[in-house]
């Protein structure tokens, strides 16, 4: 690009930042009360991969070995919006108990919540149940409070990435890293990506839409979805779906005609490291090395290996380093902790699992019908924190379903979008508490650049939609976690 033709770029990002910013208000100013991703940086670069942070308790004076600002830290965190005291929230833990034979045992008392014998009940990280008479059972003598050999181990089960992401600025500033100010600008870096992917794929023909609807469609993926109320909390669920568009939006860059296998591959292993779903991305470069213009063409084996091998070394090699990651944490590469937040015992957690079809209506309807409820009581329009569907909150959306053209590579990208929506459809968790269905920032970037590459004219009607999309996410970002009164269970 010429200098000249940068400045859209740069007006739109600057303009994202300057919005989401002034949106984020108060919160921008300072450090949000949910750390995790910190602290994980703190542990990897003590050579640890668990913490001992949530043993900490409010108010109590800083430790001279403390990283800078930790104590401040927990303050934030253990202290409610009403200034009292709250409990740690998503930290994943287990017992590591030696019993009285001197057998250790690692896992959870799934039942410790019940006011029965079931409270005994212990699963070890194996699965396997047997019973632990907590006065009986375990040996004493240890270093652990009352002598009790029981250490609980406690550890941030989200995927790392984002806290390798951060290790820099955790360096410099420690505990007092403004993960909210991160989180602005990494979602202002997401309408500049996006942005210069539809005009990258409008200079390869494969997208039809001139620079202004490509900037339209940049701005109203910023401000007219789930991006734009994520964006402004800067916590670590939100702060890892929105870090996780970027990586998504830079691996589609790369991946488009299967262009960049490397830079593809890195793109999507950062990516599957800080929002496990798109892991399915990786059929997205696998049906681009396979199209030929409208075709499905077997490019050879030369070009597959060459091109496989390229894409899937950084895949592969993050995945087995996180595999190992998870193996010396909870004895499974495929549990990164999850089933142990709260200890265990989540209800939903401990009776079906992580995934199950189980979960599958609750999460149709947060995706596709959940919708605002009007009534006659103040403020008069509610919303459930189990989050609007993904076509209340942006009914441009809609568009993707009537294309005027489409094409092999329309194609490829609903296949992506598909398969990377499935698994959050199957998990424990709706994403409650939110505003609008936030597991949908997934596999939104398909579904843009298929608004893109679809053709279908913008219309009155379609801008109407948008301009709906703008308010509703508006409404979002502002009340949102900060006026309670428009929410319900």
């Amino acid at each position: 690009m010429s200098g000249r033709r940068w400045v859209v770029p740069a007006v739109l990002f600057a303009g994202s930042a300057v919005v989401l910013g002034l949106v984020s208000w108060d919160r921008i100013l300072g450090p949000s009360p949910h750390f995790h991703f910190l602290d994980l940086a703190n542990s990897f670069l003590h050579g640890r991969l668990d913490t001992d942070t949530p043993k900490r308790t409010r108010g109590t004076r800083p430790r001279r070995e403390d990283a800078r600002g930790l104590q401040d830290a927990v303050n934030r965190h253990l202290t409610g919006p009403d200034g009292q005291t709250v409990g740690w929230n998503d930290w994943a833990s287990i017992h590591v108990i030696t019993l009285t034979d001197g057998t250790v045992v690692r896992g959870v008392f799934p039942w410790s919540d019940a006011q029965t014998d079931q409270r005994n009940r212990f699963r070890t990280l194996d699965g396997e149940e047997r019973v632990i008479d907590r006065n009986l059972d375990i040996r004493r003598g240890c270093e652990a409070a009352g002598g009790v050999c029981d250490e609980v181990k406690y550890y941030v089960s989200f995927p790392p990435f984002p806290a390798v992401a951060m290790m820099p600025l955790f360096l410099v500033f420690g505990y007092d890293t403004n993960d909210v100010l991160f989180t602005v600008l990494n979602a202002a870096a997401n309408a500049l990506i996006l942005f210069l992917l539809l005009e990258a794929l409008r200079v390869r023909g494969l997208s039809g839409r001139p620079p202004r609807e490509n900037l339209l469609l940049a701005l109203l993926f910023t401000f007219g979805t789930v991006q734009f109320f994520s964006s402004v909390r800067g916590e670590v669920w939100f702060t890892a779906l929105i870090l996780g568009v970027t990586l998504n939006l830079l691996f589609l860059m790369a991946a488009v005609e299967a262009r960049h296998p490397f830079l593809a591959g890195v793109a999507l292993a950062c990516g599957m490291a800080t929002r496990t779903p798109l892991a399915f991305a990786a059929v997205f470069f696998a049906l681009e090395m396979l199209r030929d213009g409208e075709r499905l063409r077997w490019p050879g084996w030369g070009r597959v290996l060459r091109t496989g091998t390229a894409f899937a070394a950084p895949v592969l090699g993050v995945g087995a380093a996180l595999m190992a990651y998870n193996l010396a944490r909870f004895g499974s590469p495929f549990e990164f902790g999850h089933t142990f937040l709260a200890g265990g015992t989540r209800p939903s957690i401990r009776e079906h699992g992580l995934f199950s079809f189980w979960f599958l209506k609750n999460n149709l309807a947060a995706a596709l019908t959940n919708p605002p409820v009007l009534d006659s009581f103040p403020p008069f329009l509610h919303i459930t924190r189990h989050g609007l569907s993904l076509f209340f909150c942006t009914p441009a959306l809609l568009a993707v379903f009537w294309p005027r053209r489409w094409t092999a590579f329309a194609r490829n990208l609903a296949v992506t979008a598909a398969i990377v929506a499935v698994p959050s459809l199957f998990y424990q968790n709706t994403g409650w508490a939110q505003f609008g269905y936030r597991f949908a920032l997934d596999y939104l970037p398909y579904l843009f650049v298929l608004l893109a590459v679809c053709a279908r004219p913008f219309t009155k009607v379609f801008y109407v939609a948008v301009a709906v999309s703008f308010a509703m996410n508006l409404l979002g970002a502002v009340t949102f976690d900060r006026m309670p009164q428009f929410y319900y269970d």
